[in-house]
């Protein structure tokens, strides 16, 4: 009689679904790249030369963004097609 309750746990538990897939947690993603990179962030400018100071800093901070984005996009999916 004491093999009769662990019988029909055995047998409950062939009835139900097969689990899903195992989840697989990403690997680590270093703090430094989630950071956010600064763009211009002084006046606004007044002169021409002025102007040409904050687009550099802009376009130097939009790379640095993109350059973050592609390290955490090879961490996250190494085998996707590039």
């Amino acid at each position: 009689m004491r093999l009769f309750p662990l019988c029909c746990a055995l047998l409950l538990s062939g009835c139900t679904e097969p689990d899903s897939e195992p989840f697989a947690a990403s690997p680590p993603v270093s703090a430094d790249l989630l950071q956010p990179c600064p763009g211009y962030t002084g006046p606004i400018p007044q002169s021409e030369g002025q102007v040409s100071d904050a687009l550099v800093a802009e376009a130097r901070g939009r790379s640095c963004a993109n350059g973050r984005l592609q390290a955490v996009a090879e961490i996250l999916y190494p085998l996707a097609p590039r």
